[in-house]
């Protein structure tokens, strides 16, 4: 029994062995089942893991060199930032920025510099506070950003500063595209407005020199005018270009053009440039003839080649020169006639003298007293020549006195009209006529020339004009006839006559010259008249043209003293019994002059040079009464004698006499204290009145 309980016992354990080796064997079974499943869940969670770590490491790598591509950015930055900053700080014009309500952001330094702030003092205000206003600019640049959207520029003065600026302003855009900041920049510009303005000053001014030059100025290429100044446009109307429209060569002198005409079209052009001034003559709508000069210079003109050239109307003085040169030529010839007046005078007077004698001679001799008249209008008509030679010369006046010129052309014309009944006179004389100072015997000479002048030109009949007037001449006037500007009378003596060509009227003062036929003229007419005009420190021009007659003008100076009436010469001899003092340097005329004064009862002293007058003067100077006292002498002259003289005798009367008068020199000692003038030659009754009218009647 306990046996079978210990089998029992057994079998039950072993029961309970099998079942716990079975559950062994399940456990172990479900064991390596579920060892397998995780030992494949570790495998795949591994793998993720692997996988998330790869994807780590790489995100990681990418972290770090975004990590190190953001440093070097923020280097790259800073660099940039610190390069901008010290740009910006070292351009000299101020760069600033402000926002849309014109409150400051920041300046670069100069800026600060400008406003003479610093930054914290700056930032937050309105850009217009900084210059002193209370409001924005007119044309505000920050305002014309916002209204247009674009960049705005305005130049300003600011008063405060006393400056000019340039202000440009540029507009910084949001990510949607709107202005939320603004860059301006301000430079300086008061230099350039300055020199913009001399600029604009100086451009005026050459405008105005160009536009009111008395020289034509043009510009010309291509065959055309492509600007011109005033000047130019008034000598191209003058010449009818505008109207007229023909070639430029036609309108140059025919016998200027010369063998090539080409020529000036290439000098206009710039194709033969030329140093120099070139003159030539053109013919105006009127076929009148201008002299002009041109002077042509190759330039650029607008990017291509052209020619700047200076036109001047050069034929007043052409005219003045040709005046001048007659001048000169007419004054040499003057010097030579008037000594050859002054040699014949004497001569002339050596016959007068001896003449005057014989009459004494012959009173009972009725045959010879008529050749002895014969002789004396042979003389006289010698004397005559003379003095047109002596009006001629320089200096061949006579005794000048203050007249009237309306008196003097009245009494010539009254007494021309006398003897050339077929011409008709027409006066027209100014009242208050201005006084001349002149020879009035001289200038009846030039009136009566001038008469019959015109009377030839209108053969014998026709209409003279004669008229007067006060004017005065600019210096432009009177200086090509070496006359002084002021007051002048003027006499005009115009014709209907044939008038002159611009030959006839170049040489119609010439001596010798005639337009008549041989033996019907002197040709010392008109040339008298030119050298007694010249004489009296006047002016003598000429208008006249072919078929048109001819008109004389003629200048004299005017003078603010009174009229003077010359006296009447007596008709008899009148004696004396005073001691003169005879000084001549010619024996005959010493002989000539000895018998008549010695004839008239005067006693003499007679001396025939300056020194021994001098030495004379000295030892009788108490019992001189008059000196006689030729004005051309060798080594001592008559001017030379009177000063010395009047040095020992203040008082001392003296009679000048001369073959040849010169007026300066005469005037000047008359006023001196000379007593008179007596032209040789002279009769008897000529020097006794001279004589008595300085010592008084007896």
């Amino acid at each position: 029994m306990q046996l079978q309980k210990e089998r029992g016992a057994r079998q039950a354990a072993e029961e309970r062995i099998r079942k716990v080796v079975a559950d062994h064997k399940r456990l172990e079974i479900e064991l390596v089942r579920y060892r397998d499943h995780f030992e494949s869940l570790v495998a795949n969670r591994t793998a993720e893991l692997m996988a998330t770590n790869e994807k780590l490491m790489v995100e990681n790598r990418e972290r770090r060199m975004a990590e190190r591509e953001r440093r070097a950015f923020e280097d790259q930055f800073r660099e940039a930032s610190l390069m901008l900053e010290a740009m910006l700080n070292a351009i000299p014009d101020i760069i600033g920025v402000q926002d849309s309500n014109h409150r400051i952001i920041r300046f670069n330094k100069a800026g600060y510099k400008f406003f003479n702030q610093v930054e914290n003092e700056v930032i937050g205000k309105r850009c217009y506070e900084l210059i002193d206003q209370g409001a924005p600019c007119e044309n505000c640049v920050t305002r014309q950003i916002l209204e247009t959207n674009q960049p705005a520029q305005l130049e300003k003065y600011i008063d405060a500063k006393g400056v000019w600026m340039d202000i440009r302003a540029y507009p910084i855009r949001d990510m949607d595209g709107r202005v939320f900041r603004i860059v301006e920049h301000w430079r300086d510009i008061t230099e350039l407005k300055h020199s913009q303005a001399s600029l604009v000053e100086s451009e005026e001014k050459y405008r105005l020199l160009v536009e009111n030059a008395n020289e034509g100025i043009f510009i010309f290429q291509e065959n055309q005018f492509k600007f011109s100044n005033r000047k130019a446009r008034e000598i191209a109307r003058r010449l009818g270009m505008p109207t007229l429209r023909k070639p430029l060569i036609d309108y140059i002198y025919k016998s200027d053009r010369g063998k090539d005409p080409g020529l000036f079209m290439r000098r206009l052009n710039g194709e033969d440039p030329k140093p120099h001034a070139i003159s030539f003559r053109v013919v105006d709508q009127d076929n009148e003839i201008l002299w002009v000069e041109l002077n042509t210079v190759n330039i650029t003109w607008k990017g291509r080649p052209g020619t700047l050239n200076l036109v001047r109307d050069i034929t007043q003085s052409k005219d003045l020169e040709r005046r001048f040169q007659e001048a000169q030529r007419m004054e040499s010839l003057g010097t030579l006639a008037g000594g050859i007046a002054h040699d014949f005078n004497n001569l002339l007077m050596g016959i007068q003298g001896n003449v005057s004698l014989m009459y004494i001679d012959a009173e009972s001799d009725p045959s010879l007293i008529e050749k002895l008249k014969n002789i004396e209008n042979c003389v006289d008509s010698g004397s005559r020549l003379t003095k047109q030679l002596l009006g001629f010369a320089r200096g061949g006046k006579y005794v000048v006195k203050p007249m009237d010129m309306n008196q003097i052309l009245q009494s010539s014309a009254d007494m021309f009209g006398r003897t050339r009944k077929a011409i008709n006179i027409h006066g027209n004389y100014q009242e208050g006529l201005w006084t001349v100072m002149v020879d009035g015997s001289q200038i009846e000479q030039v009136l009566v020339n001038l008469f019959l002048n015109a009377w030839q030109a209108m053969n014998g009949s026709g209409d003279l004009y004669l008229s007067t007037s006060n004017v005065t001449l600019s210096e432009t006037f009177t200086k090509p006839f070496e006359a002084a500007p002021g007051q002048y009378v003027k006499i005009s003596v115009t014709d209907t006559g044939i008038g002159m060509t611009e030959e006839t009227q170049r040489r119609i003062f010439e001596p010798f010259f005639t337009t008549q036929e041989p033996g019907r003229g002197t040709g010392l007419g008109l040339a008298s008249v030119f050298g007694i005009v010249k004489n009296h420190n006047g002016i003598i021009t000429v208008k006249s043209s072919p078929g048109m007659g001819s008109t004389f003008e003629v200048y004299l100076p005017a003078s603010d003293q009174h009229p003077e009436v010359d006296p009447v010469p007596a008709d008899s001899i009148e004696l004396g019994s005073e001691t003169i003092l005879l000084v001549d340097d010619e024996d005959y005329i010493i002989d000539v002059a000895r018998l008549m004064l010695e004839g008239l009862g005067y006693t003499l002293l007679i001396a025939n040079n300056g020194q021994s007058a001098m030495e004379l003067f000295k030892e009788n100077k108490s019992r001189i009464d008059l000196v006689i006292l030729d004005m051309v002498m060798p080594d001592m002259d008559g001017e030379a004698v009177f000063k010395q003289m009047r040095a020992i005798k203040p008082d001392v009367k003296v009679l000048f006499a001369s073959g040849y008068y010169v007026i300066e020199e005469t005037s000047s000692l008359l006023q001196e204290g000379g007593s008179d003038f007596l032209q040789k030659p002279f009769n008897m009754n000529q020097l006794s009145t001279k004589i008595r009218n300085i010592l008084g009647k007896s």
